[in-house]
């Protein structure tokens, strides 16, 4: 008797908090999150602007038919506090009779190739929808999700050479093709690892990346059919592969006329 008492009160008191909560004036209870994150595994130490890589992060929905306020941004959670990241979130009129700057309802795209994680470790961010629909009543609505990130170590490169068909190559002649192989001391983390390229001299590659992402959990990358430019008289080149420590280069490569 005592416990079925115990048990309804409890229940009556958890449907009052619960309904309580839910008019609360700037908390918005949905079943899926308005800010989300598509990326969760970093490097530490080096942006996505770095390496010149700029695809989206995360998606956010406007779950507004239109919305005459919408603000969102991110705290990663690592010090470096909130901020607004770049969106595709485009305001517009809400008609040639009402002027007011809506976001039209939709799911949109952000980037926050900037940010730098300083250390490896476990994270929490919290990404913040501000909005407001078009004919609600005054106050804006606040959504919080909260999400956790990691960021790596990077690995250290352990060597970098010229390949042809799968072998060590040290000459091609001039408009050839050739492979670049680089092996990390280590398996890349679930984030990849990021590797600098830089050939001596500049330009002698039709096209070289900057940087070279070795997927997760591979220790090897092989860049293929990298055409060299023909030169005037025979010369030589290397390429040099960093991410922390020691830079690693190439043996010399030969290119003829």
């Amino acid at each position: 008797m005592v416990a079925r008492l115990w048990t309804r009160q409890f229940s009556l008191a958890l449907y009052w908090l619960i309904l309580l909560l839910s008019y609360t004036p700037g908390i918005v209870f949905a079943e899926n999150p308005l800010m989300t994150l598509s990326v969760t595994s970093f490097e530490a130490g080096i942006s996505y602007r770095d390496v010149q890589w700029h695809a989206p992060i995360g998606l956010i929905t406007n779950p507004c038919s239109q919305a005459d306020f919408f603000v969102v941004s991110i705290d990663w959670g690592d010090g470096t506090g909130e901020h607004k990241p770049d969106t595709n979130i485009r305001q517009q009129q809400f008609s040639r009779e009402n002027q007011n700057l809506v976001v039209e309802n939709g799911v949109y795209l952000f980037w926050d190739d900037t940010h730098i994680f300083a250390r490896s470790g476990n994270y929490v961010a919290r990404a913040k929808v501000m909005l407001h629909c078009l004919g609600d009543p005054p106050g804006n609505q606040e959504a919080v999700n909260e999400i956790t990130v990691n960021a790596y170590s990077r690995i250290p490169v352990n060597q970098v050479e010229f390949r042809k068909n799968e072998t060590k190559v040290k000459e091609v002649a001039g408009h050839q093709n050739v492979d670049l192989t680089i092996t990390l001391d280590a398996p890349a983390p679930p984030s990849g690892t990021w590797v600098r390229l830089q050939a001596t001299p500049a330009g002698t590659f039709n096209s070289l990346p900057p940087y070279y992402r070795v997927s997760p959990q591979q220790t090897q990358e092989t860049i293929r059919n990298l055409e060299v430019r023909k030169p005037s008289t025979v010369t030589t080149l290397a390429v040099t592969a960093s991410t922390v420590g020691r830079p690693q280069e190439t043996d010399r490569l030969s290119i003829t006329p």
